[in-house]
């Protein structure tokens, strides 16, 4: 029997920013929720981009800052050795409705 690794992660956004995180984004608050959840024993981190926040101007364009973000959290979490489980795109959650 092969043995495989078994994920133990979390749900994420940053607790002081919550969903609002891509529109005032701070990596340095990301870098020390991912230095936690390391401490905590978790190699999961799954993400939720919001439309709004992606596609703030109109459905055929995606925002090159948020773009640039993404891509900030993913080496954030490879400093950390923690994988991302990245929510395309996030239409409900936590109660409110999030499409554009």
């Amino acid at each position: 029997m092969d043995s495989e690794e078994f994920l133990l992660g979390v749900n994420y956004w940053p607790r002081k920013k919550a969903m609002t995180w891509w529109n005032h984004f701070d990596v340095k608050e990301v870098e020390n929720d991912f230095q936690t959840i390391q401490d905590l024993g978790l190699s999961l981190v799954r993400i939720f981009l919001l439309w709004e926040s992606f596609q703030p101007e109109s459905p055929d364009r995606v925002a090159a800052k948020a773009v640039e973000h993404v891509c900030t959290v993913a080496n954030a979490a490879a400093k950390y050795g923690l994988k991302l489980d990245v929510t395309f795109f996030t239409g409900h959650m936590s109660g409110p409705n999030w499409c554009p």
